[in-house]
């Protein structure tokens, strides 16, 4: 096997953050897999990785009906033989196999649906013996992904905000009530994800029916008050939520020109920089015509699959940059990570997975050229 140098080893520039590109971002596993996006980051420069959930079920699919024949031993099926576990087995070699490329696994993602636990603050204040029923199915569906970290070699679980099936905000249950909740479910998560050594991320989507601005997130990791429950920004869903609106002509919201400068400055006098755990990076072009929203499908979230851009790129309309020099500001010196959800991705061309890499790489290196004089 030819393994490339870990990219950290030939920037030449101390002050550059650690590279890294979701796997999702370089090709639908449809038709790429796992371990072509995996040496295909490596070969372009990138320091890391995030590994798609989805991406990571694929593989263990395709090994189970005997592909990737090359990345196991015998040694490795007699142990499944024993275990009867496959995923931990996958787990274990992708692990190895990033790590064999020079690549760190910045995070697993995205664990989902961990949401809307309507009285899970009031068992908390009571000290009651059990959790509600719907809260602790959510758990084991956690310890189905954090048992599979360690082997990974990842520490940095993902958790996003969703679509709600209804909007469950009425008088009598209210926002607060709510993200009282939402406290009560990740100090029970982030217990849980301290015994595998795992970090938890809270991610706010930018069409999440309740939560979808850093400011809610913020409240529930600052309230969590647990050394490993943090903050992951991401540039796409943030200032596709509180500047962008992809159902207006403009495709922005009817906002006064300070509105940007004065959330950005709040952000950076909100959040403590130790508790940004992760930033994502995604642009995204400006809709042709609306998108028309659906209670299922919101405007924001067709935008958001179909065309995020890489950094930098001509047709992105996003203040990337201004987010982006926000958290250099604030001393953050963590990942810089793309996520990019476009239709390109869905290509079968054999050169997807090198093209969007390129892209990416050169989009990263472009945002911090321009923002290596602050």
């Amino acid at each position: 096997m030819t393994v490339s140098t870990p990219a950290t080893s030939v920037h030449g520039d101390l002050d550059q953050p650690s590279f890294s590109i979701a796997s999702l971002s370089l090709g639908t596993n449809v038709h790429h897999n796992l371990p072509t996006k995996i040496r295909t980051a490596s070969r372009l420069g990138y320091d890391a990785i995030e590994i798609f959930i989805p991406d990571f079920d694929a593989f263990v699919h395709e090994v189970g009906v005997g592909h990737h024949a090359e990345m196991f031993t015998e040694e490795d099926w007699l142990q499944v033989r024993a275990t009867k576990d496959l995923e931990l087995l996958c787990a274990k070699t992708i692990g190895r196999y990033c790590q064999e490329y020079g690549l760190v696994i910045s995070c697993f993602q995205p664990f989902r649906e961990y949401e809307n636990f309507a009285g899970a603050s009031r068992m908390a204040k009571t000290k009651m013996g059990s959790l509600p029923p719907r809260l602790q199915v959510a758990l084991d569906r956690a310890e189905s992904y954090l048992r599979l970290m360690p082997a990974l070699q990842c520490d940095l679980l993902l958790v996003c905000s969703n679509l709600l099936p209804y909007d469950p905000i009425t008088e009598s249950y209210t926002e607060r009530d709510y993200l009282d909740d939402q406290v009560a479910a990740f100090t029970e998560l982030g217990q849980l994800a301290s015994s595998y050594g795992v970090k938890i991320g809270h991610e706010a989507l930018a069409w999440g029916t309740v939560v979808n601005r850093w400011e809610q997130v913020w409240e529930v990791v600052d309230r969590v008050d647990l050394p490993n429950v943090g903050v992951i920004l991401d540039s796409f869903n943030q200032l596709g939520q509180q500047w962008a609106d992809p159902s207006e002509p403009s495709g922005r919201r009817p906002l006064p020109p300070t509105v940007l400068s004065d959330n950005l400055l709040k952000l950076s006098r909100t959040i403590p920089v130790e508790k940004i755990f992760f930033y994502q990076v995604a642009d995204a072009a400006k809709p042709g015509s609306p998108i028309q929203s659906f209670p299922t499908f919101p405007s924001r979230m067709a935008w958001s699959r179909k065309m995020r851009l890489f950094p930098m790129e001509e047709e992105g309309y996003l203040p990337v940059l201004d987010f982006t020099k926000t958290l250099k500001r604030m001393g953050y010196k963590g990942v810089w990570s793309l996520e990019v959800f476009n239709a390109s991705l869905d290509s079968l061309d054999e050169k997807t997975v090198e093209s969007h890499g390129q892209r990416g790489i050169d989009g990263l290196r472009k945002l911090h050229e321009a923002c290596s004089h602050l």
